[in-house]
């Protein structure tokens, strides 16, 4: 029996560094080195939300090609091979979940049902608009097939612009299809409709036109995830204000112990007369549980790891390692991990990631020839 392949999660930092360099430099010479094991059928290299957010990040009309460029780089090294999104894992969604990265009911990420419902409220508030409709004439025409007769007889220009959609991001090619208004005049299927739309809502290439082009969405990890970010960021803090408050603590009971023996106390009565405050120890298992009520359990374990280890004093958090540490609820499905040094030193003693992180993207081809050769033994 063939076994399945590798699957093989690449970091951020990864794609970022191929895209920057000429097609003849060292990581590319990497990459091409995983493109054969991966057309071999000995690896899958898969993507995720996380990846994109991090990966297309300029929002500035200047930067439009660079990040159809990036996007179409993802879709080159990872096909339709993606992980779900997190709030999917709860409910059963795995690799390579058909190349579904953005979360949505069933697998789809924009239904019939509701771009439907969207569009018709739309074009009643435009031709209400337009021809002076009162309440009774707008509630007459709410019904499905009164809609739906509507627009088959309408003559006007309606549904040809993209303004047409309410800011729902829509390309010209789809538009030009005509799938949207076949759709809304019932002469398209909602099955035909959600397979052509979220084709073209889940494709990497397209993802930044639709992100910043079609919906005008500024950094979207700062709309998604400053705020997150930002709390993160001061809870640590004062964690790590908390261990230097200790450790001077500390140092002043000393001080003062030294003092009365200096005075002629002996070190015993000295020592139960400075009686040091015993210091707090973190929990982070409430943290873990709240998180994995909403991805599944047993995946949040390594961020209350991390969080013991950040907590210390001389810990230099990073906000990047927010991001870091949220992709690594996916090595539990992964053979192989990118993770930077950083983090692969700080999950080293972690048994959950053992033999599974990789710290250098030039250790990659090496780390796969060795899982290939343990399976043959």
């Amino acid at each position: 029996m063939t076994a399945p392949p590798l699957i093989l999660y690449l970091d951020t930092q990864d794609y970022i560094r191929l895209f920057n360099e000429p097609d003849g430099g060292p990581s590319h010479s990497i990459l091409d080195q995983l493109l054969v094991y991966r057309d071999r059928g000995d690896i899958v290299i898969g993507y995720s939300w996380a990846i994109m957010l991090e990966f297309i990040t300029r929002p500035t009309d200047e930067f439009r090609e660079e990040r159809v460029r990036r996007g179409q780089l993802v879709k080159d090294i990872c096909g339709r091979n993606a992980f779900p999104f997190f709030s999917d894992l709860k409910h059963g969604a795995r690799f390579p979940n058909n190349g579904i990265w953005i979360t949505g009911r069933n697998g789809k990420f924009i239904t019939a049902k509701w771009f439907r419902h969207q569009m018709e409220k739309q074009y009643l508030e435009t031709l209400a608009e337009q021809q002076g409709l009162n309440r009774a004439q707008r509630r007459r025409l709410q019904t499905p097939s009164a809609m739906r007769q509507l627009l088959r007889e309408n003559t006007s220009t309606w549904g040809t612009k993209r303004e047409d959609f309410n800011g729902f991001p829509v390309s010209d090619e789809l538009i030009e299809s005509g799938v949207l208004t076949r759709f809304l005049k019932g002469q398209c299927s909602d099955a035909e409709f959600e397979e052509r739309v979220n084709r073209w809502l889940l494709d990497p290439a397209e993802f930044s036109r639709i992100a910043y082009d079609y919906a005008d969405k500024p950094n979207l990890l700062d709309e998604f995830f400053g705020t997150s970010l930002n709390k993160m960021e001061v809870a640590l803090r004062k964690m790590q204000e908390a261990c230097r408050n200790f450790d001077d603590l500390e140092k002043t009971i000393r001080g003062k112990r030294q003092n009365l023996i200096d005075m002629g106390f002996d070190k015993r009565m000295a020592r139960q007369l400075t009686t040091p405050v015993q210091r707090p120890t973190l929990d982070p298992s409430d943290v873990v549980c709240k998180i994995e009520d909403y991805i599944g359990e047993g995946r949040a374990g390594h961020i209350g790891h991390y969080m013991l280890r950040a907590s210390h004093k001389n810990y230099g958090f990073k906000r990047s390692d927010f991001m870091d540490i949220m992709q690594m609820c996916y090595v539990s499905e992964c053979d192989l991990f990118r993770c930077d040094k950083a983090m692969a030193d700080l999950y080293r003693d972690y048994e959950p990631f053992a033999g599974k992180l990789v710290a250098k993207f030039t250790d990659l081809p090496a780390r796969i020839e060795a899982q290939l050769c343990k399976r043959e033994e």
